[in-house]
């Protein structure tokens, strides 16, 4: 599966969706659920198009997900979503995440 997607981000991409992965894997090894429906989309899968979300929301919920998982350390958190601690702080505040 990850072969067959093109990496457009090159591997600063691969690095970012296997660290969430592993941060928002619910099971010991990594599943194709684990990652984003483009990867899984580009191994042959489809994409599903229920529950869709705006991007705000899923921001939101990214961020969320990677605090929580960090136990709120900001800069670790940062650095698994691959932006700066102060954009991290600055999307807090936005999304009410305090």
């Amino acid at each position: 599966m990850l072969a067959a997607y093109a990496w457009p981000g090159n591997i600063r991409e691969l690095r970012n969706v296997l660290e969430r992965a592993v941060v928002f894997g619910k099971e010991p090894e990594l599943t194709p659920d684990d990652f984003p429906e483009s990867i899984r989309a580009a191994a042959g899968g489809t994409a599903v198009l229920s529950g869709l979300r705006s991007l705000e929301q899923i921001e939101r919920d990214v961020i969320l997900q990677t605090l929580e998982a960090t136990r709120y350390h900001i800069s670790q958190s940062a650095g698994i979503l691959g932006i700066s601690r102060k954009t991290l702080l600055e999307k807090r505040k936005k999304y009410g995440l305090q």
